[in-house]
Protein backbone atom coordinates (compact mmCIF):
# COMPACT_ATOMS: atom_id res chain seq x y z
CA UNK A 1 0.00 0.00 0.00
CA UNK A 2 2.84 2.70 0.91
CA UNK A 3 4.32 1.86 -2.94
CA UNK A 4 0.65 2.42 -4.03
CA UNK A 5 0.63 5.49 -2.50
CA UNK A 6 4.03 6.82 -3.61
CA UNK A 7 2.92 5.82 -7.38
CA UNK A 8 -0.26 7.72 -6.97
CA UNK A 9 0.99 10.89 -5.14
CA UNK A 10 3.90 11.01 -7.50
CA UNK A 11 1.24 11.18 -10.76
CA UNK A 12 -0.54 13.43 -8.68
CA UNK A 13 2.15 15.56 -8.43
CA UNK A 14 2.72 15.73 -12.57
CA UNK A 15 -0.95 16.71 -13.34
CA UNK A 16 -0.32 19.75 -10.60
CA UNK A 17 2.90 20.62 -11.99
CA UNK A 18 1.65 20.14 -15.38
CA UNK A 19 -1.53 22.81 -14.93
CA UNK A 20 0.79 25.09 -13.07
CA UNK A 21 3.14 25.01 -16.38
CA UNK A 22 0.47 25.44 -19.04
CA UNK A 23 -1.46 28.23 -16.80
CA UNK A 24 1.81 30.61 -15.82
CA UNK A 25 2.69 30.17 -19.84
CA UNK A 26 -0.92 31.24 -20.53
CA UNK A 27 -0.53 34.18 -18.35
CA UNK A 28 3.18 35.23 -19.95
CA UNK A 29 1.87 34.71 -23.47
CA UNK A 30 -1.02 36.73 -22.88
CA UNK A 31 0.92 39.50 -21.23
CA UNK A 32 3.48 39.72 -24.00
CA UNK A 33 1.10 39.22 -26.98
CA UNK A 34 -1.38 41.90 -26.11
CA UNK A 35 1.51 44.80 -25.25
CA UNK A 36 2.35 46.41 -28.55
CA UNK A 37 6.16 46.46 -28.25
CA UNK A 38 8.42 48.65 -30.56
CA UNK A 39 11.43 47.75 -32.28
CA UNK A 40 12.79 50.81 -30.47
CA UNK A 41 16.71 49.95 -29.03
CA UNK A 42 15.27 51.16 -25.42
CA UNK A 43 12.31 48.93 -25.53
CA UNK A 44 14.41 46.00 -26.55
CA UNK A 45 16.94 45.69 -23.85
CA UNK A 46 13.57 45.95 -21.26
CA UNK A 47 12.34 42.95 -23.15
CA UNK A 48 14.94 41.24 -23.15
CA UNK A 49 15.90 41.94 -19.30
CA UNK A 50 12.22 41.33 -18.43
CA UNK A 51 12.08 38.30 -19.98
CA UNK A 52 15.68 37.07 -18.65
CA UNK A 53 14.32 37.82 -15.22
CA UNK A 54 10.66 36.44 -15.65
CA UNK A 55 12.49 32.69 -17.38
CA UNK A 56 14.50 32.66 -14.13
CA UNK A 57 12.30 33.42 -11.95
CA UNK A 58 9.63 31.09 -13.46
CA UNK A 59 12.65 28.00 -13.43
CA UNK A 60 13.27 28.79 -9.81
CA UNK A 61 9.26 28.37 -8.86
CA UNK A 62 9.03 25.28 -11.31
CA UNK A 63 12.37 23.85 -9.44
CA UNK A 64 10.87 25.27 -5.73
CA UNK A 65 7.53 23.04 -6.67
CA UNK A 66 8.73 19.66 -7.85
CA UNK A 67 11.72 19.22 -5.50
CA UNK A 68 9.40 20.32 -2.46
CA UNK A 69 5.85 20.79 -2.68
CA UNK A 70 5.33 17.39 -4.27
CA UNK A 71 5.11 15.32 -1.00
CA UNK A 72 2.52 17.63 0.30
CA UNK A 73 0.12 16.54 -2.17
CA UNK A 74 -2.84 15.17 0.34
CA UNK A 75 -1.55 17.48 3.60
CA UNK A 76 -4.16 20.32 4.25
CA UNK A 77 -2.81 23.46 3.22
CA UNK A 78 -0.59 25.34 4.80
CA UNK A 79 0.88 28.71 4.64
CA UNK A 80 3.29 28.20 2.23
CA UNK A 81 0.80 26.60 0.07
CA UNK A 82 -1.60 29.87 0.68
CA UNK A 83 1.46 31.94 -0.19
CA UNK A 84 1.57 30.71 -3.06
CA UNK A 85 -1.71 30.50 -3.64
CA UNK A 86 -1.77 34.69 -3.31
CA UNK A 87 1.28 34.40 -6.13
CA UNK A 88 -0.60 32.52 -8.15
CA UNK A 89 -3.94 35.13 -8.21
CA UNK A 90 -1.88 37.76 -8.42
CA UNK A 91 -0.55 36.44 -11.99
CA UNK A 92 -3.65 35.70 -13.07
CA UNK A 93 -4.68 39.48 -12.17
CA UNK A 94 -1.42 41.19 -13.98
CA UNK A 95 -2.70 38.93 -16.85
CA UNK A 96 -6.18 40.18 -16.87
CA UNK A 97 -5.62 43.55 -16.34
CA UNK A 98 -2.90 43.43 -19.27
CA UNK A 99 -4.71 41.88 -21.36
CA UNK A 100 -8.13 44.22 -21.78
CA UNK A 101 -9.74 44.27 -18.20
CA UNK A 102 -13.18 44.02 -18.09
CA UNK A 103 -12.59 42.77 -21.81
CA UNK A 104 -9.86 40.36 -21.69
CA UNK A 105 -10.58 36.69 -23.04
CA UNK A 106 -8.01 35.58 -20.62
CA UNK A 107 -10.48 35.78 -17.49
CA UNK A 108 -11.14 32.06 -18.49
CA UNK A 109 -7.32 30.64 -16.85
CA UNK A 110 -8.91 31.49 -13.58
CA UNK A 111 -9.87 27.81 -14.11
CA UNK A 112 -6.69 26.87 -13.75
CA UNK A 113 -6.45 28.20 -10.16
CA UNK A 114 -10.24 26.49 -9.14
CA UNK A 115 -8.55 23.15 -11.25
CA UNK A 116 -5.32 22.99 -9.05
CA UNK A 117 -6.40 23.69 -5.62
CA UNK A 118 -9.27 21.03 -6.06
CA UNK A 119 -6.64 18.57 -7.29
CA UNK A 120 -4.00 19.48 -4.27
CA UNK A 121 -6.66 20.35 -1.23
CA UNK A 122 -9.89 19.01 -2.37
CA UNK A 123 -13.29 21.03 -2.38
CA UNK A 124 -12.91 23.77 1.16
CA UNK A 125 -10.15 25.08 -0.31
CA UNK A 126 -11.06 24.79 -4.51
CA UNK A 127 -14.35 26.89 -3.40
CA UNK A 128 -12.39 29.25 -1.21
CA UNK A 129 -10.35 29.73 -5.01
CA UNK A 130 -13.14 29.74 -6.36
CA UNK A 131 -14.26 32.60 -4.38
CA UNK A 132 -11.44 34.70 -4.64
CA UNK A 133 -11.23 34.12 -8.43
CA UNK A 134 -14.59 35.54 -8.97
CA UNK A 135 -14.12 38.72 -6.09
CA UNK A 136 -10.81 39.27 -8.44
CA UNK A 137 -12.95 39.36 -11.98
CA UNK A 138 -15.80 41.44 -10.05
CA UNK A 139 -13.79 43.93 -8.91
CA UNK A 140 -11.60 44.19 -12.18
CA UNK A 141 -15.07 44.90 -13.83
CA UNK A 142 -16.57 47.43 -11.30
CA UNK A 143 -12.78 49.59 -11.25
CA UNK A 144 -12.57 49.17 -15.26
CA UNK A 145 -16.07 50.57 -16.07
CA UNK A 146 -17.18 52.73 -13.67
CA UNK A 147 -19.05 54.95 -13.83
CA UNK A 148 -20.86 53.27 -17.10
CA UNK A 149 -23.08 51.03 -15.44
CA UNK A 150 -24.52 49.69 -18.43
CA UNK A 151 -20.96 48.49 -19.67
CA UNK A 152 -20.43 47.27 -16.35
CA UNK A 153 -23.93 45.43 -16.78
CA UNK A 154 -22.89 43.80 -19.93
CA UNK A 155 -19.43 42.23 -18.58
CA UNK A 156 -21.43 41.64 -15.14
CA UNK A 157 -23.81 39.14 -17.18
CA UNK A 158 -21.04 37.70 -19.27
CA UNK A 159 -18.30 36.72 -16.38
CA UNK A 160 -21.89 35.05 -14.18
CA UNK A 161 -21.44 32.18 -16.57
CA UNK A 162 -17.55 32.19 -15.95
CA UNK A 163 -18.21 32.56 -11.92
CA UNK A 164 -20.81 29.63 -12.34
CA UNK A 165 -18.69 27.50 -13.96
CA UNK A 166 -15.76 28.33 -11.44
CA UNK A 167 -18.02 27.36 -8.20
CA UNK A 168 -19.52 24.08 -10.03
CA UNK A 169 -15.52 23.07 -10.90
CA UNK A 170 -14.88 23.61 -7.57
CA UNK A 171 -17.83 21.74 -6.41
CA UNK A 172 -18.05 18.57 -8.24
CA UNK A 173 -14.60 18.23 -8.97
CA UNK A 174 -13.41 19.04 -5.22
CA UNK A 175 -15.94 16.61 -3.95
CA UNK A 176 -14.47 14.12 -6.70
CA UNK A 177 -10.96 14.44 -4.81
CA UNK A 178 -12.30 14.49 -1.13
CA UNK A 179 -14.33 10.96 -1.52
CA UNK A 180 -10.87 9.92 -3.51
CA UNK A 181 -8.94 10.44 -0.88
CA UNK A 182 -11.33 9.37 1.90
CA UNK A 183 -11.82 5.97 0.12
CA UNK A 184 -7.99 5.64 -0.31
CA UNK A 185 -7.81 6.15 3.46
CA UNK A 186 -9.99 3.79 4.28
CA UNK A 187 -8.75 1.34 1.87
CA UNK A 188 -4.91 1.88 3.23
CA UNK A 189 -6.55 1.78 7.31
CA UNK A 190 -8.10 -1.90 5.61
CA UNK A 191 -4.70 -3.22 4.54
CA UNK A 192 -2.74 -1.79 6.99
CA UNK A 193 -5.11 -3.06 10.37
CA UNK A 194 -5.46 -6.13 11.98
CA UNK A 195 -9.14 -7.02 11.21
CA UNK A 196 -9.95 -8.59 15.27
CA UNK A 197 -7.60 -5.68 17.50
CA UNK A 198 -8.08 -2.57 15.46
CA UNK A 199 -4.75 -2.59 15.61
CA UNK A 200 -2.00 -2.19 13.20
CA UNK A 201 -0.68 -5.16 11.52
CA UNK A 202 2.74 -6.75 10.32
CA UNK A 203 2.92 -5.05 7.78
CA UNK A 204 2.12 -1.76 8.47
CA UNK A 205 4.84 -2.58 11.71
CA UNK A 206 7.38 -3.42 9.21
CA UNK A 207 7.33 0.23 6.89
CA UNK A 208 6.66 2.04 9.55
CA UNK A 209 9.21 1.12 11.35
CA UNK A 210 11.87 1.49 8.46
CA UNK A 211 10.73 4.86 7.88
CA UNK A 212 11.20 5.72 11.74
CA UNK A 213 14.90 3.83 11.50
CA UNK A 214 15.96 6.43 8.42
CA UNK A 215 14.51 9.68 10.06
CA UNK A 216 16.58 8.58 13.22
CA UNK A 217 19.11 8.09 11.60
CA UNK A 218 18.90 11.44 9.14
CA UNK A 219 18.10 13.13 12.76
CA UNK A 220 20.63 11.48 15.13
CA UNK A 221 17.13 10.17 17.38
CA UNK A 222 16.47 6.89 18.84
CA UNK A 223 13.95 4.45 18.47
CA UNK A 224 12.83 1.99 20.87
CA UNK A 225 11.05 -1.13 20.08
CA UNK A 226 8.75 -3.20 22.54
CA UNK A 227 8.20 -7.17 21.48
CA UNK A 228 4.92 -8.30 23.67
CA UNK A 229 3.55 -11.59 24.91
CA UNK A 230 0.29 -12.81 26.37
CA UNK A 231 1.73 -15.24 29.07
CA UNK A 232 0.23 -18.47 28.91
CA UNK A 233 -2.14 -17.44 25.99
CA UNK A 234 -2.50 -21.50 24.69
CA UNK A 235 -3.60 -22.36 27.99
CA UNK A 236 -6.49 -19.47 28.29
CA UNK A 237 -7.71 -20.53 24.96
CA UNK A 238 -7.78 -24.41 25.58
CA UNK A 239 -9.72 -23.96 28.39
CA UNK A 240 -11.99 -20.73 27.73
CA UNK A 241 -12.34 -21.38 23.41
CA UNK A 242 -11.25 -19.69 20.89
CA UNK A 243 -13.85 -16.60 21.02
CA UNK A 244 -12.96 -15.86 24.70
CA UNK A 245 -9.17 -15.90 23.06
CA UNK A 246 -10.47 -13.51 20.34
CA UNK A 247 -11.64 -11.28 23.03
CA UNK A 248 -9.16 -11.21 25.13
CA UNK A 249 -6.95 -9.91 22.11
CA UNK A 250 -9.34 -7.30 21.71
CA UNK A 251 -9.32 -5.97 24.96
CA UNK A 252 -5.41 -6.45 25.29
CA UNK A 253 -5.12 -4.42 22.13
CA UNK A 254 -7.24 -1.38 23.54
CA UNK A 255 -5.10 -1.56 26.96
CA UNK A 256 -2.11 -1.65 24.44
CA UNK A 257 -3.58 1.43 22.94
CA UNK A 258 -4.53 3.87 25.37
CA UNK A 259 -1.01 2.89 27.11
CA UNK A 260 1.11 4.78 24.70
CA UNK A 261 2.02 8.44 23.46
CA UNK A 262 -0.15 10.01 20.32
CA UNK A 263 3.52 9.39 18.32
CA UNK A 264 3.85 5.51 19.23
CA UNK A 265 2.61 2.89 17.06
CA UNK A 266 1.39 -0.75 18.73
CA UNK A 267 0.46 -3.16 16.30
CA UNK A 268 -0.36 -6.88 16.06
CA UNK A 269 2.55 -8.52 15.75
CA UNK A 270 1.06 -12.10 15.20
CA UNK A 271 -1.00 -14.15 17.14
CA UNK A 272 -0.66 -13.24 20.72
CA UNK A 273 2.31 -11.52 20.31
CA UNK A 274 2.35 -7.38 19.84
CA UNK A 275 4.66 -4.60 19.13
CA UNK A 276 4.90 -0.99 20.03
CA UNK A 277 7.26 1.68 18.25
CA UNK A 278 8.61 4.23 20.23
CA UNK A 279 9.95 7.42 18.04
CA UNK A 280 12.38 9.57 19.83
CA UNK A 281 12.62 7.33 23.03
CA UNK A 282 15.44 5.51 24.77
CA UNK A 283 15.96 2.75 26.53
CA UNK A 284 15.12 4.22 30.02
CA UNK A 285 11.57 5.57 28.89
CA UNK A 286 10.63 2.85 26.76
CA UNK A 287 11.19 0.78 29.66
CA UNK A 288 8.48 3.00 31.72
CA UNK A 289 6.19 2.66 29.20
CA UNK A 290 6.60 -1.56 29.07
CA UNK A 291 6.33 -1.19 32.58
CA UNK A 292 2.87 0.47 32.37
CA UNK A 293 1.67 -1.47 29.91
CA UNK A 294 2.17 -4.60 32.18
CA UNK A 295 1.02 -3.18 35.33
CA UNK A 296 -1.97 -2.01 33.27
CA UNK A 297 -2.49 -5.64 32.41
CA UNK A 298 -2.10 -7.25 35.11
CA UNK A 299 -4.48 -4.88 37.01
CA UNK A 300 -7.25 -5.21 34.77
CA UNK A 301 -9.85 -8.09 35.84
CA UNK A 302 -10.51 -10.63 32.38
CA UNK A 303 -12.97 -13.27 32.01
CA UNK A 304 -11.42 -16.69 32.77
CA UNK A 305 -8.23 -15.48 34.35
CA UNK A 306 -8.86 -17.61 37.61
CA UNK A 307 -8.38 -20.55 35.60
CA UNK A 308 -4.41 -19.16 34.37
CA UNK A 309 -1.51 -20.85 35.77
CA UNK A 310 -0.88 -17.85 37.37
CA UNK A 311 -4.51 -16.52 38.56
CA UNK A 312 -4.11 -13.44 36.41
CA UNK A 313 -3.54 -12.48 32.61
CA UNK A 314 -0.07 -11.10 32.38
CA UNK A 315 2.31 -9.53 29.56
CA UNK A 316 5.71 -10.18 29.53
CA UNK A 317 8.32 -7.66 27.50
CA UNK A 318 10.72 -7.06 25.66
CA UNK A 319 12.65 -4.10 25.32
CA UNK A 320 15.68 -2.67 22.28
CA UNK A 321 16.20 0.40 21.19
CA UNK A 322 18.44 2.05 17.96
CA UNK A 323 21.32 2.48 17.92
CA UNK A 324 22.26 2.24 21.19
CA UNK A 325 21.53 -1.70 21.18
CA UNK A 326 21.08 -2.53 17.36
CA UNK A 327 22.22 -0.85 14.44
CA UNK A 328 19.69 -2.45 11.59
CA UNK A 329 16.10 -2.85 11.77
CA UNK A 330 16.70 -7.03 11.31
CA UNK A 331 18.94 -6.46 14.44
CA UNK A 332 16.65 -4.12 16.27
CA UNK A 333 13.32 -6.54 15.93
CA UNK A 334 15.83 -9.58 16.88
CA UNK A 335 17.18 -7.93 20.07
CA UNK A 336 13.74 -7.00 21.24
CA UNK A 337 12.50 -10.43 20.56
CA UNK A 338 15.43 -12.01 22.55
CA UNK A 339 14.50 -9.45 25.46
CA UNK A 340 10.85 -10.98 25.45
CA UNK A 341 12.22 -14.64 25.35
CA UNK A 342 14.14 -13.93 28.31
CA UNK A 343 11.38 -11.84 30.06
CA UNK A 344 9.06 -15.00 29.19
CA UNK A 345 11.78 -17.55 30.21
CA UNK A 346 11.89 -16.01 33.87
CA UNK A 347 8.92 -16.81 35.40
CA UNK A 348 7.21 -14.13 32.80
CA UNK A 349 4.46 -10.86 33.88
CA UNK A 350 8.14 -8.97 33.48
CA UNK A 351 9.85 -6.04 31.04
CA UNK A 352 13.52 -7.00 29.99
CA UNK A 353 15.83 -4.83 28.45
CA UNK A 354 18.17 -6.73 25.70
CA UNK A 355 21.76 -7.03 27.39
CA UNK A 356 24.17 -8.99 25.40
CA UNK A 357 25.82 -10.69 28.07
CA UNK A 358 28.00 -12.53 25.81
CA UNK A 359 29.39 -9.84 24.47
CA UNK A 360 30.66 -8.54 28.16
CA UNK A 361 32.00 -11.82 28.92
CA UNK A 362 34.34 -12.18 25.81
CA UNK A 363 35.26 -8.60 26.30
CA UNK A 364 36.80 -9.33 29.89
CA UNK A 365 38.12 -12.92 28.38
CA UNK A 366 39.58 -10.59 25.63
CA UNK A 367 37.90 -12.83 22.94
CA UNK A 368 38.40 -11.48 19.36
CA UNK A 369 35.39 -9.99 17.32
CA UNK A 370 35.67 -12.98 14.74
CA UNK A 371 35.45 -15.57 17.45
CA UNK A 372 32.53 -13.93 19.09
CA UNK A 373 30.72 -13.59 15.37
CA UNK A 374 31.54 -17.40 15.66
CA UNK A 375 29.95 -18.06 18.90
CA UNK A 376 26.94 -16.15 18.07
CA UNK A 377 26.58 -17.56 14.81
CA UNK A 378 26.09 -21.08 16.92
CA UNK A 379 23.57 -19.43 19.28
CA UNK A 380 21.66 -18.44 16.71
CA UNK A 381 21.53 -21.64 14.70
CA UNK A 382 20.31 -23.09 17.92
CA UNK A 383 17.52 -20.60 18.47
CA UNK A 384 16.53 -21.36 14.68
CA UNK A 385 16.83 -24.85 15.12
CA UNK A 386 15.11 -25.43 18.70
CA UNK A 387 13.58 -22.75 20.77
CA UNK A 388 13.30 -24.42 23.86
CA UNK A 389 16.97 -25.31 24.04
CA UNK A 390 18.08 -21.36 23.02
CA UNK A 391 15.80 -20.06 26.26
CA UNK A 392 17.02 -23.07 28.25
CA UNK A 393 20.86 -21.67 27.89
CA UNK A 394 19.65 -18.42 28.15
CA UNK A 395 18.18 -19.39 31.95
CA UNK A 396 21.27 -21.76 32.63
CA UNK A 397 24.03 -18.80 31.82
CA UNK A 398 21.97 -16.83 34.34
CA UNK A 399 21.71 -19.27 37.11
CA UNK A 400 25.56 -20.04 36.87
CA UNK A 401 25.96 -16.22 37.07
CA UNK A 402 24.49 -16.36 40.18
CA UNK A 403 25.66 -19.02 41.61
CA UNK A 404 29.75 -18.07 40.77
CA UNK A 405 28.94 -15.16 42.26
CA UNK A 406 27.53 -17.11 45.64
CA UNK A 407 30.73 -18.54 45.08
CA UNK A 408 33.21 -15.43 45.08
CA UNK A 409 34.60 -17.26 42.16
CA UNK A 410 37.68 -15.33 40.70
CA UNK A 411 36.36 -13.15 37.69
CA UNK A 412 37.91 -14.90 35.18
CA UNK A 413 36.33 -18.53 36.27
CA UNK A 414 32.78 -16.44 36.17
CA UNK A 415 33.16 -15.76 32.69
CA UNK A 416 34.39 -18.66 31.96
CA UNK A 417 31.56 -20.78 33.05
CA UNK A 418 28.87 -18.19 31.72
CA UNK A 419 30.67 -18.93 28.40
CA UNK A 420 30.37 -22.20 28.86
CA UNK A 421 26.59 -22.48 29.68
CA UNK A 422 26.04 -20.48 26.23
CA UNK A 423 27.95 -23.46 24.51
CA UNK A 424 27.32 -26.35 27.03
CA UNK A 425 24.31 -27.78 24.59
CA UNK A 426 25.79 -26.91 21.17
CA UNK A 427 26.09 -30.43 20.04
CA UNK A 428 21.91 -30.59 20.15
CA UNK A 429 22.87 -29.01 16.61
CA UNK A 430 23.79 -32.58 15.06
CA UNK A 431 20.38 -33.81 16.41
CA UNK A 432 16.75 -33.66 13.96
CA UNK A 433 14.65 -31.20 14.62
CA UNK A 434 11.77 -34.14 15.21
CA UNK A 435 13.81 -35.77 17.61
CA UNK A 436 15.03 -32.32 19.70
CA UNK A 437 10.61 -31.95 19.48
CA UNK A 438 9.30 -35.19 20.24
CA UNK A 439 6.81 -35.46 22.22
CA UNK A 440 6.73 -39.13 23.08
CA UNK A 441 9.22 -41.88 24.31
CA UNK A 442 12.64 -41.74 22.48
CA UNK A 443 13.53 -44.84 20.71
CA UNK A 444 17.13 -46.00 21.87
CA UNK A 445 19.24 -44.55 18.38
CA UNK A 446 17.43 -41.19 19.37
CA UNK A 447 18.27 -41.40 22.79
CA UNK A 448 21.96 -41.98 21.72
CA UNK A 449 21.88 -39.18 19.91
CA UNK A 450 21.04 -37.10 23.30
CA UNK A 451 23.37 -38.61 24.86
CA UNK A 452 26.26 -38.13 22.42
CA UNK A 453 25.75 -34.00 22.22
CA UNK A 454 28.62 -33.08 25.05
CA UNK A 455 30.83 -35.10 22.14
CA UNK A 456 29.42 -33.63 19.07
CA UNK A 457 29.64 -30.35 20.87
CA UNK A 458 33.68 -30.93 21.91
CA UNK A 459 33.76 -31.61 17.89
CA UNK A 460 32.47 -28.01 17.09
CA UNK A 461 34.62 -26.24 18.69
CA UNK A 462 37.70 -27.82 19.59
CA UNK A 463 39.41 -26.64 16.72
CA UNK A 464 38.32 -22.65 17.96
CA UNK A 465 41.83 -21.87 19.93
CA UNK A 466 39.81 -19.43 22.60
CA UNK A 467 37.27 -21.74 23.31
CA UNK A 468 39.61 -24.80 23.90
CA UNK A 469 39.32 -23.99 28.02
CA UNK A 470 35.80 -24.66 27.55
CA UNK A 471 36.09 -28.12 26.10
CA UNK A 472 36.03 -30.03 29.99
CA UNK A 473 32.73 -27.76 30.37
CA UNK A 474 31.07 -29.21 27.66
CA UNK A 475 31.71 -32.30 27.76
CA UNK A 476 31.63 -33.57 31.09
CA UNK A 477 28.23 -31.48 31.91
CA UNK A 478 26.23 -34.63 32.13
CA UNK A 479 28.75 -37.10 34.24
CA UNK A 480 27.39 -37.89 37.45
CA UNK A 481 28.66 -37.37 40.81
CA UNK A 482 28.37 -41.26 41.37
CA UNK A 483 30.37 -42.21 37.93
CA UNK A 484 26.76 -43.30 36.43
CA UNK A 485 27.51 -40.29 34.00
CA UNK A 486 28.34 -40.07 29.98
CA UNK A 487 30.49 -39.78 28.26
CA UNK A 488 33.87 -41.00 30.37
CA UNK A 489 31.81 -42.47 33.94
CA UNK A 490 33.82 -39.47 35.79
CA UNK A 491 33.93 -39.52 39.65
CA UNK A 492 33.31 -37.05 42.29
CA UNK A 493 36.29 -34.77 41.91
CA UNK A 494 37.53 -36.32 38.72
CA UNK A 495 34.59 -34.11 37.28
CA UNK A 496 36.21 -30.51 36.77
CA UNK A 497 34.68 -28.00 39.53
CA UNK A 498 33.00 -25.88 36.69
CA UNK A 499 31.42 -28.74 35.04
CA UNK A 500 30.06 -30.02 38.19
CA UNK A 501 28.20 -26.53 38.86
CA UNK A 502 27.19 -26.33 35.27
CA UNK A 503 25.74 -29.69 36.00
CA UNK A 504 23.54 -28.62 38.62
CA UNK A 505 22.02 -25.54 36.82
CA UNK A 506 21.62 -27.24 33.79
CA UNK A 507 19.63 -29.98 35.65
CA UNK A 508 17.70 -27.61 37.98
CA UNK A 509 16.92 -25.80 34.72
CA UNK A 510 15.90 -29.23 32.76
CA UNK A 511 13.35 -29.95 35.44
CA UNK A 512 11.39 -26.45 36.17
CA UNK A 513 11.00 -26.21 32.09
CA UNK A 514 8.07 -26.78 30.00
CA UNK A 515 9.47 -29.78 27.65
CA UNK A 516 8.14 -32.18 24.95
CA UNK A 517 9.10 -35.14 26.70
CA UNK A 518 8.76 -33.59 30.10
CA UNK A 519 6.32 -32.80 32.97
CA UNK A 520 7.50 -29.66 34.50
CA UNK A 521 8.30 -29.70 37.99
CA UNK A 522 7.76 -26.61 40.00
CA UNK A 523 10.60 -24.60 41.54
CA UNK A 524 9.43 -26.37 45.15
CA UNK A 525 10.02 -29.46 43.26
CA UNK A 526 13.11 -28.94 41.83
CA UNK A 527 15.10 -28.12 44.85
CA UNK A 528 13.71 -31.33 46.26
CA UNK A 529 15.18 -33.17 43.65
CA UNK A 530 18.02 -31.52 43.74
CA UNK A 531 18.37 -33.05 47.28
CA UNK A 532 17.41 -36.44 46.69
CA UNK A 533 20.27 -36.88 44.41
CA UNK A 534 23.11 -35.10 46.19
CA UNK A 535 26.18 -37.18 46.41
CA UNK A 536 24.68 -39.07 43.41
CA UNK A 537 24.17 -37.19 40.38
CA UNK A 538 25.20 -34.05 41.67
CA UNK A 539 28.07 -32.34 44.35
CA UNK A 540 26.51 -32.37 47.74
CA UNK A 541 28.42 -29.44 48.95
CA UNK A 542 27.56 -27.14 45.64
CA UNK A 543 23.57 -28.52 45.95
CA UNK A 544 23.43 -26.63 49.39
CA UNK A 545 25.14 -23.42 47.64
CA UNK A 546 22.97 -23.85 44.69
CA UNK A 547 19.54 -23.90 46.85
CA UNK A 548 20.99 -20.91 48.92
CA UNK A 549 21.12 -18.54 45.60
CA UNK A 550 17.66 -19.95 44.59
CA UNK A 551 16.23 -18.60 47.88
CA UNK A 552 18.42 -15.67 47.27
CA UNK A 553 17.45 -14.92 44.24
CA UNK A 554 13.49 -16.10 44.08
CA UNK A 555 12.01 -12.76 43.43
CA UNK A 556 13.68 -13.11 39.86
CA UNK A 557 11.84 -16.22 39.07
Amino acid sequence: MNNFEKTRNKKVSEIIISLKVVYILLCIVSVVSNNGLTLEIKNIIIMYAGTCIISLLIIIYFSWVYYYRKDYINNSPKLIDIIETIFLVIIFVVAVVSTGAQASYYKLVSIFIVLIGAIQFGKNYSIALAVVSSLSILFIDIVASSPNMKLLSKYFENDLVLISALFMTAFILGMYVDTERQHSKELKELVNKDELTGLYNHRYFQDYLQNNLEDAQKQNKQVSLLFMDIDYFKNYNDINGHQSGDLLLKQIGKILKDSIRENDVVARYGGEEFAAILPNTDEENAIEIGEKIRFAIQNTEFVGQENQPNKNITISIGVSSYPTRAISKHQLINTADDALYRAKSFNKNRVESYHSVLDDLCKRMDIKEDTIKSLKTFINMINLKDRYTYGHTERVVIYVKWFAQMLKLKEEDQAQIQIAAYLHDIGKLEIPEEVLNKKGRLTNTEFQMFKDHPEVGVGLIQNIKPFESFVPLIKYHHERYDGGGYPDGLKGQEIPYLARMLTIADSFDAMTSNRPYNVRKSHEEGIEELRLNAGLQFDPELVEIFIEMLEKYKENF
